[in-house]
């Protein structure tokens, strides 16, 4: 893969410039097309791939580069005058290091000019020894560090004595010191170790390269100067004290000493995590600030590449709204940048597909195919690996997905769009797709949108960042939204503008499965990043630690919708009940569906079986299921049209619907295992459809378009499009 690149966007309205950012290895040039993506499926067996190139010029052919990712996450702060008064200094911090046994160095602090050795580092070396260096004098602590154990450290250089010292003291679970070590020595007096270089905390600047990446948790980091340096913690004389529970919700670090030496942090590391001070009675960092005093670093954070732009457009301003994509090639090499372009405020369409950007985030990058263990086995079949695969194992520095953990273990917080995403393309296979094409999230929606485009519906796409920031007033002129086949995650304004859209008189086709799962944040400045804390059940990669269920970017309570009082059942009539995937089944019709009230949408339908093919697993219920339940909020009023039968064993009951792990949990045997297709009115003539399956939208796409369950959504369409009144 020798071209890859990002645009600054994941949405855009005609006339606005987008900047694509580009980096490339083996190829000295590439060229640029603008295409719209109208169905991104390649397996022979559906309706053929198709993209329509647009008449615009970009420029090029374009001068080939590399560009670096810049990850790991570290702090910064800027060189200031401040720094040359110091002589003496005393330092002190928590270290609750992750990931040991590396054979490599780890920085904690470094302030230090790699070319005329002067300055001071505090770092882990690559025997797990805490070091203390000054100019070109180290000492170290004999005993090694431990993982997942608060340490305080203390070190310092007596500018007048030349004695250098370094202490550590390891605390037990209960916060008591378990043991002491301690190293002094004399070196020469009178050292000056100024210099003009900013202070690094995680890591350092190795002449204009930033490396050496901590992994763990910082905590009440200070630095003294007093004139009379005390080695027992009594020193007065503040130079910097940083403050890790201030500002949490943003990149910057506060130091409350008078200087101000306030710092950034780059590439998100994990805030509102518990500090040393921590108490298991507290649980949200809004609420006890005091206890949620450190920063958890990892060395494969990135949350922005920081590319310079290549080259930049302005999108034509008689271009209509739908999925496009800049393509970059030459004759080997190919990369796909998708994007939406948003509706003109003219737009006379009536349907929206609501684009689930936030969704491919979650799943950006994702190493699901190799570093999860269990893929083979929930799919039931070897696992076949393709170019992307191989890509995202031999350059983990493109970042990582929430359905990765990161080297020292813990969770993935954060997922950015400032970066490639090998996944979010055309043409790409995917992994739980199932028998057959085998695509997910985006180009799985592809078969959504190429089902319209076939039956030339007309249609505006925005994207759910746009639902985030614009509120439901961006979907009032239309009278259908459609979603896309996983529109997992979501945020709380996301759902509220959803929800008075279709109580607001607007028609839901939710033709999707596992939607409205788990609750995401935004950051406050920017739809670029988003987080998620699973929290409390869900299926996950690894849980969250105590007490750090809340996100960092809002505050708000994380995890499932349905621990927020808020199930997928409420606003779509259904919800997650089971994945597997190897192989869908079919759709058998209830009593309800030959109600008259329903009859519109099973007019041409003679079959009381539906769906019993399809290109995502050979049937129209699959892959991950969501079923009907009143308990959980589905609507009174809703109408179960048709259940699944037939799962085989691989799909299983989710984890919080296990609440007793007995036998009878699978797909032969457990009767909640099933997907069900629903309809309900709401207010003002609104109503709902929902088909509680990602691999519908693989059964529309079937025989180029022409089978029952490509029927049943064309009537649900157009009957959604008619404003008149439900029976």
């Amino acid at each position: 893969m020798n071209i890859l690149g990002y645009a600054d966007k994941f949405s855009i309205k005609t006339n606005e410039e987008l900047k694509i950012k580009v980096s490339c290895k083996n190829i000295k040039t590439y060229k640029a097309n603008l295409i719209k993506i109208i169905q991104g499926d390649t397996n022979k067996k559906g309706p053929g791939y198709k993209e329509k190139k647009i008449n615009i010029d970009l420029g090029g052919p374009f001068k080939a580069r590399h560009q670096k990712f810049p990850i790991g996450s570290y702090g910064y702060v800027k060189n200031k005058k401040v720094f040359t008064k110091m002589k003496n200094i005393f330092i002190c911090i928590n270290i609750f290091s992750t990931l040991l046994s590396q054979k490599k160095e780890q920085i904690i602090f470094s302030k230090y000019d790699n070319v005329t050795k002067t300055g001071i580092q505090l770092l882990i070396d690559n025997n797990d020894k805490i070091n203390f260096i000054v100019n070109k004098s180290k000492i170290k602590i004999k005993e090694k560090f431990r993982t997942k154990k608060w340490y305080l450290i203390e070190a310092g250089y007596d500018y007048n004595k030349g004695i250098f010292f370094i202490s550590s003291k390891r605390y037990d679970d209960n916060k008591k010191i378990s043991s002491i070590a301690k190293n002094k020595k004399f070196i020469k007096k009178n050292l000056n170790f100024n210099n003009n270089q900013d202070l690094y905390i995680a890591a350092k600047n190795s002449i204009d390269k930033i490396n050496g990446f901590y992994n763990g948790k910082l905590d009440n980091l200070k630095f003294f100067n007093d004139n009379n340096i005390s080695f027992n913690n009594k020193n007065k004389k503040i130079l910097i004290q940083f403050d890790f529970s201030k500002n949490i919700s943003s990149n910057k670090i506060i130091d409350k000493s008078p200087n101000k030496l306030h710092g950034i942090l780059v590439n998100n590391p994990s805030r509102g995590v518990i500090g040393f001070n921590w108490k298991e009675n507290s649980r949200s960092w809004k609420h006890n600030p005091d206890e949620y005093t450190s920063i958890h670093f990892h060395e494969d954070d990135l949350t922005d590449c920081k590319w310079q732009t290549d080259f930049k457009f302005k999108i034509p301003k008689n271009i209509v709204s739908g999925i496009y994509a800049v393509k970059l090639f030459n004759k080997k090499n190919e990369f796909y940048i998708p994007f939406c372009i948003k509706p003109k405020i003219s737009s006379r369409n009536k349907i929206l597909f609501l684009m689930p950007t936030s969704s491919y985030l979650a799943y950006a990058n994702n190493r699901i195919a190799l570093d999860v263990p269990e893929t083979e086995t929930v799919c039931a079949r070897l696992i076949e690996i393709n170019d992307q695969d191989i890509f995202l194992q031999e350059n983990p520095e493109v970042g990582l997905s929430f359905y990765d953990v990161h080297n020292d273990g813990s969770p993935v917080f954060y997922s950015s769009k400032r970066r490639p995403i090998i996944n979010f393309q055309p043409k790409v296979r995917g992994v739980l797709g199932g028998l057959g094409s085998n695509v997910w999230q985006f180009n799985a929606d592809t078969h959504i949108l190429g089902w319209l485009d076939n039956f030339n519906y007309k249609f505006d796409v925005i994207s759910d960042s746009d639902l985030h920031t614009q509120g439901d007033k961006i979907l009032k002129n239309y009278n259908v939204v459609i979603t896309g086949s996983h529109p997992e995650y979501y945020s709380l304004k996301m759902i509220k503008n959803i929800e008075k859209f279709k109580n607001n008189g607007g028609r839901l086709m939710y033709l999707g499965g596992n939607g409205f799962y788990w609750r995401i944040s935004f950051d406050k400045n920017s739809t670029d990043i988003i987080e998620c804390r699973k929290s409390e059940a869900g299926i996950r990669a690894v849980e969250t630690h105590p007490g750090e269920n809340y996100s960092s970017l809002t505050g708000e309570y994380t995890g499932l919708w349905r621990r927020n009082d808020y199930p997928p059942n409420k606003l779509v009539g259904v919800g997650m009940v089971s994945q597997g995937f190897d192989v869908s089944s079919p759709y058998f019709r209830t009593k309800q569906s030959y109600n008259k009230k329903v009859r519109f949408i099973f007019e041409g339908i003679k079959e009381n079986k539906i769906g019993d093919f399809g290109l995502s697993g050979g049937g129209a219920a699959g892959l991950e299921i969501d079923s009907y339940n009143k308990e959980f909020g589905s609507p009174e009023n809703t109408i179960v049209l048709a259940s699944s039968k037939k799962h085989t064993d691989v799909y299983l009951m989710t984890p919080e619907d296990l609440l007793d792990p007995v036998p009878g949990i699978s797909g032969t045997e457990a009767e909640n295992i099933k997907s069900d297709m629903v309809f309900f009115k709401t207010k003002n003539n609104g109503a709902v459809f929902s088909v509680g399956s990602i691999a519908w939208g693989g059964s529309m796409a079937w025989n180029k378009y022409e089978n029952n369950i490509s029927m049943i959504t064309k009537n649900v369409l157009n009957r959604f499009l008619d404003k008149k009144g439900f029976s």
